[in-house]
């Protein structure tokens, strides 16, 4: 079993280590990392590496059916991964002036590992950019997003005057690329193309039969994105990736949970052709539980209602992209960085299974008073993510007195006043939609 992990970074020295987690009796792994680095020319020393690990599954008698893993007393789990959890965590951290960071990911109970994440906290002298994408059906399209989005966003021609308005035109784009031709695919090939470009087109080359390209029909990922410049936080998502931030100790929601239940995004489905249905349960009898207790998924299959990729939800050809069974229209939300925002969390969605956004935040909080450091804290969430059973990816970012606006709010400024309205709210609080001009 093959699993991969992307991670771009930027901006100096960085700390990036494995740490093992710990291995569990039996799990019998043989792992080895190669390394390629990559350069993007919109992020100072950013480098790409692409994280291999091979898998030597376990073996169990001929005949055998679905493994199984205890979860409590008389219970089991039957998953189509692996029996033991992959505990190794992927780390690093760094700063600039205006923030510090740290990232963790953990493979989990899944048999390979498809999420990925993107860390560049210097996209320009003010602004920072970071990234979580979940991947679905494979990795592919995730990897293509972490190495792609940012340098996507940072040629958008609204990226300096209307950051809200870039951010939701390159997560089309992301999609226009992925629909072109094969050619994204090449960027996430290790090493140089230099030999295999000769040998493709040299004397010796083989005659190709050509065949018409075909955009990834079931491979797709969730993207949610965070940028911070000068006192702002602009956060776009698509799928069920999430941001979080902390302030005076309670959870401020900046993203949108995309799911096919919610009542927009089923009208949505339906109108463009698309089904939702629960999954069946199986009972002890042999039969299946009723259609109200599984998992809702857009036509049996995905549990997300907006993603990149995923064409084979995009063929409506009386349908505009914001209109697909599937689109990847993002939510795009902000925030005025105030004296009380104290950092934010970026995670997929193995995080959110198994914590609430309050309940992350609170963790954070009492970790750090508890001594612990930042990159620590990202593994400690990963490891209790474990019993979601699903990849595990955090993104850690706290903000320094430079990055923190002191002064009063200007009710002029959208951010500001939509922060002033937040203070109103009880518990769990979310932020409110930004609309591109």
């Amino acid at each position: 079993m093959t699993s991969a992990l992307l991670i771009v970074r930027s901006g100096g020295p960085v700390d990036g280590h494995p740490t093992d987690g710990g291995d569990a009796p039996g799990e019998g792994l043989e792992r080895y990392k190669r390394a390629c680095g990559v350069r993007s020319r919109h992020a100072r020393s950013a480098t790409a590496f692409l994280l291999r690990e091979s898998r030597r599954a376990s073996s169990g008698a001929k005949g055998e059916g679905k493994q199984t893993i205890p979860m409590g007393a008389g219970a089991s789990f039957p998953i189509g991964g692996q029996q033991f959890p992959s505990l190794e965590k992927i780390t690093e951290g760094g700063e600039n002036i205006r923030i510090s960071y740290s990232a963790s990911a953990m493979q989990g109970h899944r048999g390979a590992m498809t999420d990925a994440r993107a860390v560049v906290p210097d996209l320009d002298d003010l602004t920072s950019f970071f990234g979580v994408y979940d991947g679905h059906g494979g990795e592919s399209v995730a990897l293509f997003c972490a190495k792609q989005f940012h340098v996507e966003l940072c040629n958008h021609q609204d990226y300096q005057n209307n950051l809200p308005a870039a951010i939701r035109s390159v997560f089309f784009r992301m999609d226009e690329l992925l629909l072109q031709s094969d050619e994204w695919k090449e960027s996430l090939r290790a090493g140089s193309k230099c030999l295999m470009q000769f040998l493709e087109s040299g004397f010796c080359a083989p005659k190709k039969v050509t065949t018409p390209y075909i955009a990834p029909q079931k491979t797709g990922s969730t993207a949610c994105v965070a940028i911070i410049r000068n006192h702002q936080i602009i956060v776009g998502n698509a799928g069920d990736s999430r941001c979080v931030v902390s302030r005076n100790g309670q959870a401020v929601v900046l993203s949108v949970d995309h799911k096919p239940m919610d009542q927009a995004e089923r009208n949505r489905i339906q109108r463009a052709g698309g089904e939702v249905v629960r999954d069946k349960i199986h009972t002890a009898e042999g039969g299946f539980r009723g259609r109200r207790v599984g998992i809702p998924r857009i036509n049996g299959i995905l549990t997300v209602s907006r993603a990149i990729g995923d064409f084979e939800f995009k063929n409506n050809k009386q349908m505009n992209p914001e209109q697909q069974v599937v689109t990847c229209e993002p939510s795009v939300r902000g925030l005025t960085i105030n004296h009380d925002v104290e950092f934010l969390v970026v995670a997929s969605d193995g995080i959110w299974k198994s914590m609430s956004s309050q309940g992350v935040v609170d963790l954070v909080h009492h970790y750090t008073r508890s001594g612990v450091d930042d990159r620590s804290i990202c593994e400690q969430l990963c490891q209790r993510s474990l019993k979601s059973m699903d990849n595990s990816t955090v993104i850690l970012v706290r903000f320094k007195p430079v990055c923190q606006l002191a002064a009063p709010v200007d009710m002029n400024d959208p951010l500001g006043a939509l922060q002033e309205e937040e203070e109103e709210q009880e518990d769990e609080e979310s932020a409110g939609e930004i609309r591109p001009a």
